[in-house]
């Protein structure tokens, strides 16, 4: 009987450990669960971020590639020019010029650049108007420059709104019209590209591409264009070679 009775409370005591056992273990794998669980939950977390900021990249790099780039603003052209149209032969006093199409040489050439390059395009007169005949013309003109004198002048636009200004005149006397030092001495082009040209009946440009870099010393003066009066007619493509030199 008491062999019984220590048999059951051995089966009892086994029981009970057995059980004890088992709630043990439970919450360490409970415990395991929730570590994974949470690996999980990081590595979510970090894929979503960097899936974010792809996103964000890629919406970067598609709204540059379908937003137009910003183009510089294009450059204001003007073509500008002096020439007194009073003297019958033409407008070069240091020699007989033929007029062209019924203009003096030196606006021929300038509707000439015009037609090309585009932009505006303007006169400078002279307030004093000159005597009708070639002769008196040239005498004018020279009182004018013996006496370094700067006739009035009236320009119908104002230079300063333009980024590059062709400008052209006759050689009167070997230089300058007095009309263009008039020109230089009230614009100040600083900034602006200028450009020049002339027509001459053998004074080339008399040297007036310097005198103009001396007067407008904040402008770029390039080197410009020169041709005998008496061959504006026939200068087509000598004027489209040096305006394709310029990019013009």
């Amino acid at each position: 009987m008491k062999r019984i009775i220590i048999l059951l409370l051995a089966a009892t005591m086994l029981l009970s450990l057995a059980a004890c056992g088992s709630n043990t273990n439970e919450p360490q794998n409970t415990s395991k669960v929730e570590s994974s669980n949470t690996n999980e939950s990081t590595t979510s977390n970090a894929d979503t971020s960097a899936t974010d900021s792809m996103t964000s990249t890629e919406q970067t790099a598609s709204g540059s590639e379908t937003t137009d780039p910003v183009q510089p603003a294009e450059k204001k052209v003007l073509v500008l020019y002096f020439s007194a149209q009073t003297a019958v032969e033409g407008d070069a006093i240091s020699g007989a010029t033929p007029r062209v199409s019924n203009m003096a040489a030196t606006e021929y050439l300038s509707n000439m650049i015009h037609d090309q390059v585009g932009g505006d395009l303007y006169k400078i007169m002279a307030v004093e108007k000159y005597p009708i005949g070639y002769n008196e013309t040239a005498d004018q003109a020279k009182k004018n420059a013996d006496g370094d004198k700067r006739p009035a002048i009236t320009v119908d636009v104002n230079p300063a709104d333009y980024d590059v200004i062709f400008i052209g005149y006759p050689i009167w006397w070997y230089t300058l019209p007095m009309e263009m030092y008039t020109f230089f001495d009230t614009y100040d082009l600083s900034g602006k590209t200028v450009i020049p040209f002339n027509t001459h009946a053998g004074s080339r440009d008399g040297g007036t591409y310097r005198t103009i870099k001396d007067m407008e010393p904040g402008a770029t003066v390039l080197d410009g264009f020169n041709i005998n009066g008496g061959s504006v007619g026939s200068s087509a493509d000598q004027v489209k070679a040096w305006l394709d030199g310029l990019n013009y």
